[in-house]
């Protein structure tokens, strides 16, 4: 028998099965091109929502998920039509399933908490954000975890079943940064020096551009060791790093001034008063 007729008997005896393989395979391609093109109309429309690009990560999952999907059930179509119980099937596919999700609990988890994420707008990249005391700006999110850059540019990782169980700040959500300082100055200031350090405080806040008129300036305490001048203030932007260029510059300013205006400031200091008994 040569090579054609070889064929020729081939396709004419499993015809039926060469058959159901194409339209199968057909019916694959056709759902996932479907898939792709609204996968697509889909990150589009996120692309023309800044505040909505978190949910791409979701997007993919869910893409993956629904291919997953589609040849799950293009597979058991076929061998169904092959003449395969699809009942004992997917009893079978039941029974390892909950095998790996077993196995898979603790990625299974993440998986969720990164959904939960996503969806809640919790955080996005560029954020600054304190999670599980863990304090710095968002570099990453995925699937299982999120990456935070620290101040002190270490980079740690945080499973995302522990973020979505946790108290999440998120500084960058905020409108503006509040400016809460207090500075101890000696018990030997007198009151015009007092009067004049609270007015080189309030003029600071006012010759500043980037802090909102209406701070508070006072007297907040009497402390052990100092009297304590309270500022409160409210800056213009939701920059972290800004706002601590901000206060940086603030507290530059603050020492110079005093420093200038012989305000001194306190330190921790103890009186003694040795006691002289006479027999």
């Amino acid at each position: 028998m040569n090579i054609v007729s070889f064929i020729e008997s081939f396709f004419s005896n499993n015809l039926d099965l060469i058959l159901q393989i194409f339209i199968h395979l057909a019916a694959l391609k056709l759902f996932m091109v479907f898939t792709d093109k609204t996968s697509v109309n889909i990150k589009n429309r996120i692309y023309q929502n800044s505040e909505n690009t978190s949910l791409l990560h979701m997007l993919l999952l869910v893409t993956k998920v629904i291919k997953v999907i589609i040849v799950i059930c293009v597979i058991g179509s076929f061998l169904q039509c092959r003449g395969y119980s699809l009942t004992s099937l997917m009893t079978g596919l039941g029974i390892t399933g909950l095998a790996i999700g077993f196995a898979a609990k603790e990625m299974l988890s993440s998986v969720l908490g990164s959904i939960l994420i996503m969806t809640d707008k919790v955080y996005k990249i560029g954020d600054y954000v304190i999670i599980n005391g863990v304090e710095g700006i968002v570099e990453a999110v995925n699937f299982r975890s999120t990456k935070i850059r620290t101040i002190n540019n270490i980079l740690i990782t945080i499973p995302n079943n522990i973020t979505s169980d946790t108290i999440v700040q998120n500084r960058s959500n905020s409108e503006f940064f509040r400016l809460i300082e207090t500075f101890d100055i000696e018990y030997g200031t007198s009151d015009e020096k007092i009067q004049e350090a609270l007015d080189i405080l309030n003029d600071i806040c006012e010759k500043d551009d980037d802090i909102q008129s209406g701070q508070i300036v006072m007297i907040s305490g009497l402390g052990e060791n100092s009297i304590k001048l309270q500022l409160i203030a409210n800056t213009k932007t939701n920059y972290w790093m800004y706002y601590l260029e901000i206060k940086n510059r603030m507290f530059k300013t603050v020492l110079k001034r005093f420093r200038d205006s012989g305000i001194n400031f306190a330190f921790p200091s103890r009186t003694l008063y040795m006691r002289n008994d006479e027999n």
